[in-house]
């Protein structure tokens, strides 16, 4: 992907929008039961590429961290900055530690790492094969490598109920195919497979990884009233945040990049403005409708499905 059409994450609402959209992205019972999986043990040496923040440090750390060292690696200096300066908070009773760096080219020595892992990494890069041999080089023979990845492409089909609106039959259609274009067009733009969720599992036997398995994400995306979890308490909180706060230029910067990708994958420009506008009409027409629901607590929402993985695969031993 060439430096141009990079999303500087460490932008104000892309970084908020890493932040929220993980804080409750798996359940700890799953974290737990991927742990056990993975064979993670106290003493490794572990390797986050594209670590942004270190979520995956975080996250995995009661499960592994007792004498370990966890190394996060990601482009975007700003972003490595705070996770340095917030991983003292997380990371007792082993080290944590942060470098920049391309995917492509890791600065660390062979089979260094018991453990390597990225998430929502490999569907951002044009090359993820390439990305995924500099993984395994760095493993070590016997060490397991963890992608997280999702299928966003299946995750446009899921069926959505809500208190706001019930989209026609042509409508679903439509969106899934505009979907489907841009997509298309991504790929063909070197900024990376949407659905890539479902191909690392033949990716990692294609480079010779062993023991190939995955595990899919199994928490549901719902709220409805009286929003007794702490989830939905969550995202009830947050969802006027998203509606009032809206940056105009990232608005903007996303419906360029859409422009650009549905074009790239044969799409026309009289049914991109078509489309952008009657979505743009919708947003103006239900934003308000939401806001109100959410004030009075009725508001709901619910999406079948989770398209989200857990794949990993072992290097092999001699």
């Amino acid at each position: 992907m060439a430096d141009k059409d990079r999303r500087d994450w460490s932008e104000k609402d892309l970084k908020k929008h890493i932040i929220e959209a993980r804080k409750y992205l798996w359940r700890e019972s799953t974290i737990e039961r991927i742990s056990f999986w993975l064979g993670l043990k106290n003493g490794i040496t572990a390797v986050d590429v594209g670590c942004g923040l270190g979520y995956l440090g975080w996250t995995f750390w009661p499960h592994f961290g007792d004498g370990s060292t966890y190394i996060g690696l990601d482009c975007s200096i700003k972003l490595l900055r705070e996770a340095q300066d917030t991983s003292s908070e997380w990371s007792e009773g082993g080290r944590a530690f942060f470098a920049n760096c391309s995917i492509y080219s890791i600065p660390l020595p062979d089979e260094c790492a018991d453990w390597v892992m990225c998430q929502t990494l490999l569907m951002h890069l044009e090359f993820p094969e390439d990305a995924m041999n500099e993984m395994i080089r760095i493993t070590k023979p016997g060490g397991v490598i963890m992608c997280m990845e999702p299928d966003n492409i299946s995750s446009s089909l899921n069926m959505v109920s809500n208190s706001v609106y019930s989209p026609s039959i042509k409508e679903k259609l439509e969106q899934f195919k505009m979907q489907l274009i841009w997509a298309e067009g991504r790929k063909k733009l070197g900024r990376g497979d949407w659905g890539i969720g479902t191909s690392v599992p033949k990716m990692m036997a294609d480079l010779g990884l062993m023991n190939i398995d995955a595990l899919i994400n199994d928490s549901p995306h719902f709220v409805h009233p009286p929003y007794e979890t702490e989830v939905q308490k969550y995202s009830i909180e947050k969802m006027p945040e998203h509606i009032k706060d809206r940056d105009e230029n990232t608005r903007k910067l996303l419906w360029k990049e859409f422009r650009e990708c549905f074009l790239a994958g044969g799409g026309s420009l009289t049914t991109f403005y078509r489309y952008k506008k009657n979505s743009e009409e919708k947003q103006k027409q239900y934003e308000p409708i939401i806001l109100d629901q959410l004030e009075k607590k009725t508001y709901y929402h619910g999406i079948s499905g989770s398209h989200f993985f857990c794949i990993r695969g072992f290097k092999p031993e001699g």
